[in-house]
């Protein structure tokens, strides 16, 4: 990883060529919990080795549903992101990996960073797809419903979160407030990290989260606990980095602040991109992404960090 465009997209879009075919080797699918994987301890392993994290595709994203039943990660094909979904069938084993039948209508376009709503019944993603009155090519916030176990056409949200720049990252907490990453007037950095409360059925003006969390850095990809209690987020070009992204977290404070964000260290952090942090929903697994792979952890590594 050479050069960073953006988080997640600025981050990975300029980095070192890697070929864009899915393994020529076909793996034995898996069956159990975890797609079949040995629970990792306090020291980040490989997820899901030729499978998912493969030798010759770039991978990254994790997003398992509360059941642990749906997995859905993203793969870049001929030179795009996509969404890739795998399901644990009744009899425990898992499909192999599909592309997400709504990733599939723009080709020529990415489609990365998802996140389910509360009730998992609505999907939140970015995209490159065309959105008319906007720049070709610019990453907005986009969301699919799931009905009847099918997704429906994706829908764009509206100018006060998609401005003319772009947006990266959405996350959505318990009540349903959005969380994401965009270059801003208010922004301290290149790219700051907002919050936009969930209010009759809307997203309320963002409200940039302030030096905690910015800095006159880069900063992005931010999963944010669903009672909010802590965030992990991503910056790059501050003077404790590691490599070309690397992570750090802050924990809720009793005054409803955030606390200064803390460098998670060489334990986590490496002298390439760490990026793309996901808490599994009971909470119990860190998922992020390292390179162009998809590594997993005992969450309890988390509290080492906590003031």
């Amino acid at each position: 990883m050479q050069t960073i465009k953006s988080l997640t997209a600025l981050l990975i879009a300029g980095l070192v060529a890697i070929p864009q075919s899915a393994s020529a080797q076909e793996p034995t699918l898996p069956s159990g919990p975890l797609l079949g994987e040995t629970p990792p301890g306090l020291t980040p392993k490989l997820f899901a080795p030729g499978l998912v994290s493969t030798e010759d595709a770039f991978e990254l994203n994790s997003v398992f549903t509360k059941d642990g039943k749906h997995f859905m990660f993203s793969r870049r094909i001929d030179g795009q992101f996509k969404v890739f979904e795998m399901f644990q069938r009744d009899s425990g084993q898992w499909t192999e990996p599909r592309l997400a039948s709504f990733s599939r209508t723009f080709p020529g376009h990415a489609d990365v960073d998802m996140m389910w709503a509360p009730g998992e019944k609505r999907l939140y993603f970015i995209s490159t797809r065309p959105l008319p009155g906007y720049p070709l090519d610019r990453y907005n916030i986009w969301y699919t419903d799931r009905v009847a176990g099918s997704w429906i056409d994706p829908v764009p949200l509206g100018p006060d979160i998609n401005r003319l720049t772009q947006e990266f990252y959405p996350m959505i907490v318990g009540d349903g407030s959005l969380y994401f990453t965009a270059p801003r007037a208010d922004s301290l950095g290149a790219t700051d990290s907002y919050r936009a409360q969930f209010v009759g059925g809307a997203f309320d003006t963002p409200v940039n989260l302030g030096p905690s969390i910015n800095s006159t850095a880069r900063e992005g990809d931010i999963f944010v606990a669903a009672d909010e209690s802590y965030i992990i987020h991503v910056s790059t070009g501050r003077d404790d980095s590691l490599g070309s992204g690397d992570l750090y977290i802050s924990f809720k404070q009793s005054d409803g602040s955030w606390s200064d964000d803390v460098h998670m260290g060489p334990e986590i952090n490496s002298d390439v991109i760490d990026f793309c942090p996901m808490v599994t929903p009971d909470g119990k697994y860190f998922f992020f992404s390292r390179g162009g792979d998809i590594y997993w952890v005992d969450a309890a590594v988390l509290e080492q960090f906590r003031p």
